[in-house]
């Protein structure tokens, strides 16, 4: 209200105006420019008009504005890096594609929805083609597409922006899926996915720490060419988007496009797998394993690595099976590359060199390190056993029908806490499992571990397998399929050792198994059947 009187030149304001302290600078500012001539005010007109900078900061609905103003006034407002960086590669621009920049830079920064849904609506079909699923091709073609898509007629004077606030624009044209999709990377670590990758040959130097934001893309070495870049930056969030894992709303993981279809009456939005059922389901599986295994954004080269291929294909439709392919080999390298007898290999080299030799075998002395154990090795074991049962694989002296209920209940979730099956130091009057020839490794033998969740291994820490069977058997999820396998043994423990042994052979056979072997047997069993 203030403001309106103020616009429409009413000088004559209370001293109980709405807004006390806004009338108190109005006062203060006609005061100041009285006291100057003319020349001094177009010095500080020129000052205001060139040299300050406005900012809009965006702010959730939920905001305590007042507390929000407050923190503003006494420390002011931080920045996040991906914003400073987008204003100092934008600055290397032409004033004309400065504003193509920021839109498509905005698009990508919203990692909660799919990157063609944060684009003005009427530039969309202009901008990824007829189903929104085409790249566009340089900056040019997007300076033009929303140059042409600005509507002019719609610009508002002052006045009326004070007295009309501008609504909340309706989104009735998007799907509910639209919306809060789980990402598993943060914008800042994806702009170092993007700068490793878009190149000839991925660049080594280029760390995942989103600490090291600006200082890694300051370097002359490293600093993009903002035109190119914006675009290669685009394609590989449309790349993510329709590729790569996320969680849906209903929880689960999943891969899906989303497509756009013209109507006669009304337009519509909606998500297709993006690959065949078959295919989906194993990359979904295979990138859920590799996303638990690495929660940790400075560690996801598994995503580098998958971003990689998807950006080289250069291609807007994948092939499923050379992309589970490669993952496959990625994951096998992972296994043989890091836990072998020699020095392990470097995560950039097996996501990238593929001339690197990785060895045959494991150092099996990485498996025998109680709660050390890596939490990589047990994920890949339980995908590899999910694997084998999805493709009807029998496993000899297991109870068939058990493991079978387990594994349509199994999911990767994130789980941290690796648990002795038969505890370390057993509640009540039940012997410890003790070194032995047998199992020099004692409690801490791979066959009595397992990967669960750290709250359910605080419950359970000191109960005996038994008491654990019937913890799980009334839960509607399973955590782990090498459990699962371990609760099909009617004895285990001390008095048994026979059955921990038994399990741990059976259980390293599949870790050891790599996907050219895995290939095989599928192709084999599939001829038999």
């Amino acid at each position: 209200m203030t403001l309106s009187r103020l616009f429409n030149k009413r000088r004559s304001l209370a001293d109980d105006s709405d807004e006390h302290t806004m009338l108190v600078a109005y006062r203060e500012c006609t005061r100041v420019l009285r006291e100057h001539n003319a020349k001094d005010i177009r010095k500080i007109t020129t000052y205001l008009l060139n040299q300050v900078k406005i900012i809009r900061t965006p702010v959730p609905n939920e905001t305590d504005l007042n507390h929000y103003f407050e923190v503003m006034n006494n420390r002011g407002e931080q920045l996040a890096k991906h914003e400073i960086l987008k204003a100092r590669l934008m600055k290397q621009l032409p004033e004309e594609q400065q504003s193509a920049f920021a839109a498509i830079w905005d698009a990508c920064a919203d990692m909660g929805r799919y990157v063609q849904l944060s684009f003005p609506k009427e530039s969309r079909t202009k901008l990824f083609g007829k189903d929104w699923n085409s790249f566009p091709n340089n900056l040019a073609h997007v300076v033009a597409t929303l140059k042409s898509s600005t509507r002019h007629d719609q610009s508002k004077s002052l006045n009326e922006i004070i007295n009309q606030p501008p609504s909340k624009p309706p989104r009735d044209d998007e799907p509910d899926e639209a919306d809060d999709i789980g990402g598993i990377v943060t914008f800042d670590n994806f702009l170092l996915h993007v700068l490793r990758i878009c190149s000839e040959r991925p660049k080594r130097d280029v760390p995942l720490d989103d600490k090291r934001l600006l200082a890694t893309f300051g370097r002359e070495d490293l600093s993009p060419n903002p035109s190119i870049f914006i675009i290669n930056l685009l394609r590989c969030r449309m790349l993510f988007d329709r590729y790569v894992i996320k969680r849906q709303i209903n929880g689960e993981w999943g891969i899906k496009t989303l497509k756009y279809k013209q109507g006669t009456n009304k337009d519509s939005i909606y998500y297709i797998e993006s690959f065949d059922e078959g295919e989906s389901q194993k990359i979904v599986m295979l990138l859920a394993m590799f996303h638990v295994s690495f929660p940790t954004q400075i560690y996801k080269h598994w995503l580098s690595a998958a971003l990689w291929f998807l950006y080289k294909q250069n291609t807007e439709q994948i092939d499923g099976q050379a992309y589970l392919k490669r993952m496959e080999f990625i994951n096998d390298r992972f296994l043989f590359g890091r836990f072998c007898d020699n020095e392990p290999i470097d995560y950039y080299e097996l996501c990238f060199e593929n001339g690197t030799k990785t060895p045959s075998e494991i150092n099996e002395t990485h498996l025998h390190r109680g709660t050390d154990v890596q939490n990589f090795i047990f994920n890949r074991l339980d995908y590899l056993l999910w694997c084998q049962l999805r493709d009807g694989f029998v496993f000899d002296g297991i109870d068939m029908d058990a493991v079978m209920i387990g594994y349509k209940k199994f999911a990767f979730t994130l789980r941290t806490s690796v648990e002795h099956h038969y505890p370390q130091n057993p509640a009540g009057q039940h012997m410890r499992l003790s070194e032995s020839k047998k199992m020099p490794h004692g409690c801490d033998t791979f066959g009595n571990l397992c990967l669960i969740s750290r709250s359910n291994n605080s419950k359970l820490n000191n109960l005996i397998p038994d008491a654990k069977k019937g913890h799980f058997s009334e839960s509607s999820a399973v955590e782990s399929l090498k459990q699962v396998f371990m609760f099909t043994y009617k004895n285990w423990g001390p008095k048994n050792e026979t059955a921990i042994l038994h399990h741990e052979e059976m259980m390293i056979k599949v870790l050891c198994t790599r996907a050219k072997q895995r290939l095989l047997s599928q192709t084999v069993a599939s001829h038999k059947n």
